[in-house]
């Protein structure tokens, strides 16, 4: 089993949001990208300046019975309260603080341990891999990096902060 990392991504918001909302849109974005979410950390502290809110996902998608996507999304919240703000003219509670986003993605080959069993089937899967897989790794390089934008764009919509095409 071999990990490929293949892009790295992070922002930053700080301002007011809604923490429920932010949450949910972030899991709706993996699950419409046909990800599984699998939730590795949840870690609430409250604080005197704030909740401290971290959450750790690593998200995976099978692409073929060689090939998994990978994206790890690290969330960081500091100084998490509750705020009155309105709304259209209408008083409604929100959530403001420091909000960090941390993406990787991989690629991850082999991922059941198929070629690794004996000495012959890890030589062809070094064959394997240098004359017959680049071209497919390539595509999939681009597809997942392609994914991790996608998810990064729309949590940017989401802040209402600038976002790249």
């Amino acid at each position: 089993m071999e990990e490929i990392t293949i892009t790295k991504s992070r922002m930053k918001y700080k301002g007011i949001f809604d923490f429920g909302d932010y949450y949910r849109l972030l899991y709706d974005i993996f699950r419409s990208l046909g990800y599984d979410v699998e939730e590795q950390k949840y870690k609430h502290k409250t604080k005197p300046e704030g909740d401290e809110v971290e959450i750790e996902w690593n998200c995976y998608k099978k692409v073929d019975d060689y090939s998994l996507f990978r994206i790890f999304a690290k969330t960081l919240i500091v100084g998490l309260q509750k705020v009155q703000v309105v709304v259209e003219g209408v008083q409604t509670t929100k959530n403001s603080g420091e909000v960090e986003l941390e993406m990787k993605c991989y690629i991850q080959t082999d991922y059941e341990n198929r070629w690794e069993t004996n000495p012959l089937l890890k030589f062809l899967k070094g064959v394997y891999d240098v004359y017959f897989y680049r071209s497919t790794f390539n595509t999939w390089k681009e597809k997942v990096a392609t994914d991790m934008h996608t998810v990064e764009n729309e949590m940017k919509a989401f802040f209402h902060m600038q976002r790249f095409m």
